[in-house]
């Protein structure tokens, strides 16, 4: 009899463990007739939170067709992706926060450790909010656009702009190689824009020599000028006398020409000077090299003169 009391008393116990559970999970879910079923609130904010989704997808959508169907409201491509990749991670944060406050999350605690997770990724990862901080002043300064051709004074890189991101700008040099470089590094440099100007002076020097009729050079330098129809009249050409070397005058051509013209302009304008100056006989030094060879008497039996290239 003590025994089968014993085993009684504790059946009882684990099916009163069991309804005290089941009832406290019942009245959780379901409520009582003082509280709110958390089911609803559960259902509800699943609700929200699929809705939410939906929203912000097709906000997303209609913010991106707006931007590219009315290009007045944002012309950079780059600070169109900024923007609405900026808008969407804040719509879907907050999406977040509602989610948790309709599930009754205590939320002054979360915010307690976002705020220390916050600091110790900023302290961990400075050189990427630096990049961050860099980028978007390059969005809104706008020292340069894609398609720009610029040149990192401080790195010794230039090429075309291929894409401004948050933490990287990719460069695509004349060697077609891409370039990536820290935002951070370019904010920090010294940047030249060769495209924002449409006019890019054009500048060609050549040395002649000392006996060299000077006005007969400079008016066939600037008559060459002249002659190219993709060379402006205002401002008109000039040449000046820039120095005077060990073995030649340095003439200096100076003219204007539309931006995207400038490299055709220049290759071709320095293969036309060459050829005017041996039609009009104008000789351009260059450095000789004088080869003796003595006898035995110290007598020059050879002299030869060997010209090297050009300077």
């Amino acid at each position: 009899m003590v025994l089968t009391s014993g085993w009684d008393a504790f059946w009882n116990q684990v099916s009163s463990a069991f309804k005290d559970a089941w009832t406290d999970i019942t009245n959780f879910w379901l409520g009582t007739e003082e509280n709110t079923p958390y089911i609803a609130n559960f259902i509800f904010a699943l609700a929200v939170l699929v809705v939410g989704i939906i929203l912000i997808k097709l906000f997303i959508k209609l913010l991106t067709k707006i931007f590219k169907l009315d290009k007045k409201i944002v012309k950079e491509n780059s600070v169109k992706s900024f923007i609405i990749s900026t808008i969407k991670i804040v719509l879907y944060f907050a999406l977040v926060l509602i989610f948790l406050a309709i599930l009754r999350v205590e939320l002054s605690g979360f915010a307690q450790i976002f705020s220390s997770a916050i600091l110790a990724i900023g302290l961990s990862l400075q050189d990427v909010i630096s990049n961050f901080a860099s980028g978007i002043i390059i969005l809104t300064s706008r020292p340069f656009v894609t398609g720009d051709y610029i040149k990192i004074e401080n790195e010794g890189v230039e090429g075309s702009v291929k894409d401004v991101r948050f933490l990287v700008t990719t460069i695509e040099t004349v060697n077609k190689q891409i370039v990536t470089i820290p935002n951070k590094t370019i904010t920090s440099s010294i940047i030249t824009n060769y495209t924002k100007n449409p006019l890019r002076r054009l500048v060609v020097e050549i040395g002649v020599d000392y006996s060299t009729d000077i006005n007969k050079a400079k008016q066939a330098l600037i008559d060459l000028a002249n002659a190219d129809n993709r060379v402006l009249e205002d401002p008109k050409p000039v040449c000046y006398v820039t120095a005077f070397e060990a073995s030649d005058i340095k003439l200096s051509l100076r003219c204007y020409v539309p931006n995207i013209l400038y490299w055709d302009v220049f290759f071709e304008m320095n293969e036309k000077v060459l050829i005017e100056f041996n039609k009009l006989g104008i000789q351009i030094p260059f450095n000789r090299l004088v080869i003796q060879t003595l006898d035995v008497d110290g007598k020059v039996v050879i002299n030869k003169r060997k010209g090297e290239k050009r300077l």
